[in-house]
């Protein structure tokens, strides 16, 4: 256990002694997740999240609603579907 032990202190040390040589480096390390942060925070400041529509089953088939909005479904008439039903039926 004691070596264990002896190990990682030599390992925080060596570490430290980067920390001390490279200060610069240090810095950057420390600064980048912070100004990743920053962006992030004030993208979502200027730009906050819209509730998107929940699925309705009485949209699903009309074509005014926001799924023929979103995948440009094409309108077909009932007598076309009716058809291609009597189609796949046989």
């Amino acid at each position: 256990m004691a070596s264990l032990f002896h190990q990682l202190q030599i390992l925080v040390w060596k570490n430290w002694l980067g920390v001390k040589r490279q200060p610069l480096w240090t810095l950057v390390l420390i600064l980048w997740p912070v100004i990743i942060f920053i962006i992030l925070a004030i993208t979502r400041t200027k730009f906050p999240p819209t509730a998107k529509p929940t699925w309705d089953s009485s949209t699903w088939n009309s074509c005014d609603g926001w799924m023929a909005q979103i995948f440009f479904f094409s309108c077909i008439s009932e007598e076309a579907d009716s058809r291609y039903r009597v189609m796949v039926a046989q």
